[in-house]
């Protein structure tokens, strides 16, 4: 198994890795770890690296997991408090210490640790890993021109860290916001909130999504100079096992999964997590044995809590979809999904691509049925559109276009 820093030497005939990419594109690699399994699933890192305070530890865990035949993917957040297990260890630590104990250990590789015991926390079988540092993320960021990120509430940290043990405070309000690296990179650290870790791992998501979502839009057409650039300026922020000869193919399954399709789940205290004391204080750890299975079982399920979901049932709402992507099927896929999970479709239509990227939900002007409006901007994760009219008899129309 490869590892380290993508290019490692830190250099790279362009040149030659051009070449490569364009053969590969043409020819990609039959299948990939755990495609035999119908499931890949990758460990996602995010470490602050050098000249970070605590910059060897993991500061972002998550799991993305993909169904290329069903052209599924979720995406599972571990919270970096979380007590655990560790294989060499007399005592439990934190789960974002884990990697760094592996490191130092003469006996033990950190990221095989790490693997194994997000393994026993969340019952997938991790076949790959990618690890980003602070930089990097920004870098990626800028490079795709930013995202745009919906915030549910206003962010106010007095306390956000700068690079020199001091603070950098930090204030953004809610709703949608052009992000570029710097500002998302606050946004995906930020704790100084009501639900503290919970509220930064949602944040997490939506950056994820988005940043999914923008990749589609920009590299649609597979502009091979702008894909293999990307790479190149990540080669000192990166790390991951996953081999050159292979990126071909995770853009092939990446590209087919559609923003439907994802879901994002958190190992939470609702359904898998419990207080446990340590000290004087204390932390949280997994309940019991049967907890990773049950983890690794609902991961593709979006669970809704029941209030919620009695609500969307009783406010019955009405749905149009107007597709203007380039697949002539998409509109009635969508409508069989909603309507399997019990919403009425009373139109699907095709329509020619409208003037914006992604998927925009508009309501009609009395229409009041929040959580099912909620619902669908999560799902599809769409920005809600304004329209003072509604040409439709619905509570709400579906509008797809490119980049979704």
């Amino acid at each position: 198994m490869a590892s380290g820093k993508i290019f490692s030497n830190g250099k790279s005939d362009g040149i030659s890795i051009v070449k490569q990419f364009g053969e590969m594109i043409i020819n990609p690699s039959e299948s990939l770890r755990g495609e035999e399994n119908g499931q890949i699933n990758i460990l996602l890192l995010g470490v602050g690296g050098e000249g970070h305070s605590g910059g060897e530890l993991t500061d972002t865990i998550m799991v993305a997991s993909i169904k290329p035949q069903t052209h599924e993917a979720a995406l599972l957040s571990i919270p970096r408090d979380l007590y655990v297990e560790v294989e060499g260890e007399e005592i439990k630590n934190k789960i974002n210490a884990v990697k760094a104990l592996g490191d130092k250990s003469e006996k033990q590789n950190g990221i095989e640790l790490l693997e194994g015991v997000v393994e026993e926390v969340s019952g997938l079988e991790i076949d790959y890993y990618v690890q980003l540092d602070f930089d990097g993320f920004i870098k990626i960021i800028d490079l795709m021109g930013g995202i745009d990120v919906y915030l549910e509430n206003d962010i106010n940290d007095p306390a956000y860290p700068d690079f020199n043990k001091g603070y950098d405070p930090f204030y953004i309000k809610k709703g949608w916001h052009h992000l570029d690296g710097a500002t998302a990179l606050k946004v995906a650290r930020s704790r100084h909130s009501t639900m503290g870790d919970f509220d930064r791992i949602k944040r997490q998501q939506e950056i994820i999504k988005a940043f999914r979502q923008k990749v589609y839009e920009k590299y649609s057409r597979m502009d091979i100079m702008t894909f293999h650039d990307i790479f190149i300026s990540l080669s000192e922020n990166m790390e991951t096992d996953i081999e050159l000869q292979e990126l071909p193919r995770f853009y092939q399954v990446l590209k087919e999964t559609r923003s439907n399709n994802f879901t994002a789940q958190t190992v939470n205290t609702q359904n898998y997590l419990e207080r446990i004391y340590v000290g004087l204080g204390y932390t949280l750890g997994v309940k019991d044995a049967k907890t990773a299975a049950e983890i690794g079982k609902n991961l593709f399920e979006m669970q809704l809590p029941e209030k919620t979901a009695e609500t969307i049932r009783e406010e019955s709402a009405t749905i149009e979809i107007r597709n203007g992507t380039d697949s002539p099927d998409l509109a009635n896929i969508i409508a069989k999904d909603l309507e399997n999970m019990g919403f009425r479709i009373i139109n699907s239509i095709n329509i020619d691509s409208p003037d914006f990227n992604g998927v925009r939900i508009y309501r009609a002007q009395d229409c009041e049925k929040t959580e099912t409006l909620n619902f669908l901007l999560e799902k599809f994760s769409a920005q809600e559109g304004i329209s003072e009219t509604l040409d439709s008899r619905a509570d709400f129309i579906i509008t797809l276009s490119k980049g979704f």
